[in-house]
């Protein structure tokens, strides 16, 4: 039997890396912060030296998993900052694709938590860079559309409403296993039915 070549070797890695941080960001889901590479092996059904290989320690796993998470994010919402339409109907657009790529992807959901929280429960600046990410882009893009969709007195407030929103539903859904349940359409619509009103 002949060697791997380099190519079926990266392969492997890739494929090795993405199982082990769905893993994580399902065991993120159950215990927080408080996860450990070994309850990641166990989900993954890897061996703890095989996902030890690839992390040393749990921190530098989910510093990978929220960098993935920021770039899924971006692509999840582009079609919303680039196609046809008012302003506003693309920031609706883009809260749409953002809430179904959170109940799609439990790492797009932990992004958005752990920007919300600010980091908190991660020691130092180790994730400042990704913080700043997250603001250029994706929360700046919405708060333009907003502001040219609307021009309410601050569309900054007005985007955090809309994260904090989609937050709170995809968590209810995850946490009461109403995993197909999630009305996005009407969700947005009543967000967004909400603003008109209170900035019409």
């Amino acid at each position: 039997m002949s060697p791997r070549t380099k190519e079926q070797n990266e392969a492997i890695r890739v494929m090795r890396m993405n199982q082990i941080m769905r893993a994580a960001a399902e065991v993120y889901l159950e215990k927080g912060i408080q996860l450990e590479i070994r309850d990641v092996s166990v989900k993954a059904e890897l061996g703890y030296g095989t996902v030890y290989h690839y992390y040393k320690n749990k921190y530098m796993l989910l510093e990978d998993l929220l960098w993935d998470a920021l770039n899924q994010t971006e692509s999840a919402v582009q079609p919303a900052l680039t196609g046809d339409g008012s302003s506003l109907h693309k920031a609706e657009s883009f809260s749409r694709l953002l809430l179904q790529k959170c109940t799609q992807d439990p790492a797009v959901f932990i992004l958005l938590k752990t920007v919300a929280d600010n980091f908190h429960h991660f020691p130092g600046n180790r994730f400042s860079k990704l913080s700043a990410e997250f603001h250029e882009r994706i929360f700046l893009p919405l708060v333009q559309l907003i502001r040219e969709g609307i021009n309410p007195v601050s569309p900054e407030k007005i985007a955090n409403l809309i994260f904090g929103s989609l937050i709170g539903c995809t968590a209810l859904n995850i946490h009461h296993n109403m995993h197909n349940e999630m009305d996005v359409d009407g969700i947005i619509d009543m967000i967004f039915s909400g603003i008109k009103y209170k900035e019409g």
